[in-house]
């Protein structure tokens, strides 16, 4: 196996244009691989993949606290403030609902704490949690039991109304303990990995099958692109921006083997230097200033392979 594999991946696209010089406020992509963003000043773009197209969702306020954005079924927008109060007995609401002609459809309560967001083509939408949101903060485990963090488990399954549903997450951490969820990947409706801080152990879960645990020799990664047969890491406490490539063997004993390090250069061939990296199912998404590339697993692996 090749120790570094390089592979040229050119920009899917550049938001400066439609940005017209305002700051990007949150980033997202939905399980069709489309980009979303929520641009400073409230409004929300979602680029077209397939059609080159971007379409403009004009918001009536201009919501600078919202880092989260997730296309939900119904032509309905989500937004997610990462933190939010428990105050007296009421908590406050922290993800609002738009529809494509930027009406407020309602509003939800997630929890403090919020690390990613991932929305599913069904309406489930899962919630990370960093340590804050796990432990408590801003009024959230400072009380009585109603103000149990509803981040206390570090990843939370929600309906389209935010209504919590159940989830293996607690079984399939078994004896590790999350303090901080790292890196989350909503593969589809019926599977969803993610990966957690303080072990670092990589866990897949699958609607009616036991979930996988992997040790991970991998520490700080903040973004997981998978497949069945192997898992790409990105981010790391030494480099925010290193992929590594692991093969995934769970026959047995679970574990990683090390297939190569990745460097994803543009089409000058520079180094793609990212500053966001997010991971839905086998495909990375990433983005340096304003130009965004995404690349699939098997692009890497039919390089690492030859």
């Amino acid at each position: 196996m090749k120790k570094t594999l390089q592979l040229e991946v050119r920009a899917l696209v550049d938001v400066g244009e439609p940005l017209a010089g305002r700051a990007v406020k949150a980033r997202g992509v939905g399980l069709d691989n489309d980009l979303w963003l929520l641009a400073e000043g409230g409004e929300v773009l979602h680029y077209v993949d397939l059609a080159d197209f971007w379409e403009r969702i004009p918001l009536p306020s201009a919501l600078t606290d919202f880092h989260e954005v997730q296309p939900l079924p119904g032509n309905e927008v989500l937004l997610v403030s990462p933190r939010c109060r428990y105050r007296s007995t009421q908590p406050e609401r922290n993800a609002r609902v738009y529809s494509r002609e930027g009406t407020l459809v309602r509003e939800m309560t997630l929890g403090d704490g919020i690390a990613d967001v991932q929305a599913t083509a069904d309406g489930q939408v899962w919630v990370s949690y960093f340590d804050e949101g796990i432990f408590g903060n801003y009024g959230w485990g400072h009380g009585d039991a109603a103000s149990r963090p509803i981040g206390e488990d570090g990843l939370v399954r929600f309906d389209v109304l935010g209504q919590r549903l159940s989830s293996d997450v607690k079984e399939a951490m078994g004896l590790h303990v999350m303090a901080d969820c790292y890196a989350l990947n909503v593969a589809s409706e019926h599977e969803t990995w993610f990966y957690s801080y303080t072990d670092f152990p990589l866990i897949r879960m699958r609607t009616g099958r036991v979930p996988t645990v992997w040790e991970s020799p991998v520490r700080g990664a903040h973004a997981i692109v998978v497949s069945d047969t192997h898992v790409l890491f990105g981010g790391g406490y030494e480099d925010s921006c290193q992929l590594q490539l692991f093969t995934l063997y769970d026959r047995g004993v679970q574990r990683l083997g090390r297939v190569a390090t990745v460097v994803l250069t543009d089409e000058t061939g520079r180094a793609w230097r990212p500053t966001w990296l997010t991971g839905r199912g086998p495909w990375l998404h990433g983005a340096e200033g304003t130009r965004h590339f995404r690349v699939h697993l098997s692009e890497l692996l039919a390089q690492a392979l030859t």
